[in-house]
């Protein structure tokens, strides 16, 4: 059985509005229990920001967090699938370019996120699945 994008991805596909500030959207990752947030307009994605980021581009730094906006730090080389790809392909694709998250887009539409844990929950899924049916035929 093949297992597609569309089959693990989450399709929580809120955009947030680029001008939003850096306190707002970390209070919006906190309670969502999100490690990031997607950036664009009109639904549209054009950039993302992760906890790291914030960390790395905000705190670390001593910058109030209320006085930067997300257009300034995030990131704009989104990287996506459709949601017909398959989960070696979407695997393949996060290792290569070392990232978390994965967008997931069809014909120019937004439709959600994987993200690395998704990946480790099919592959421990997939693992137990295995051993359960060889250990049907006493193989350990």
């Amino acid at each position: 059985m093949v297992l597609y994008a569309e089959d693990i991805m989450h399709r929580d596909n809120r955009v947030y509005d680029p001008d939003t500030d850096c306190l707002t959207a970390s209070k919006i990752m906190s309670d969502e229990r999100h490690g990031y947030i997607i950036i664009g307009k009109n639904g549209k994605p054009e950039g993302i920001i992760t906890e790291w980021d914030l960390i790395n581009k905000v705190l670390a730094r001593n910058i109030n967090p209320e006085g930067i906006k997300l257009k300034d730090i995030m990131s704009t080389n989104l990287i996506s699938v459709s949601s017909k790809t398959p989960m070696d392909r979407i695997a393949d694709i996060m290792a290569i370019n070392g990232i978390r998250r994965l967008l997931v887009i069809e014909n120019g539409k937004f439709l959600g996120v994987i993200t690395s844990r998704d990946i480790l929950r099919f592959f421990h899924d997939y693992v137990k699945d295995v051993v359960d049916i060889a250990s049907k035929f006493g193989i350990r």
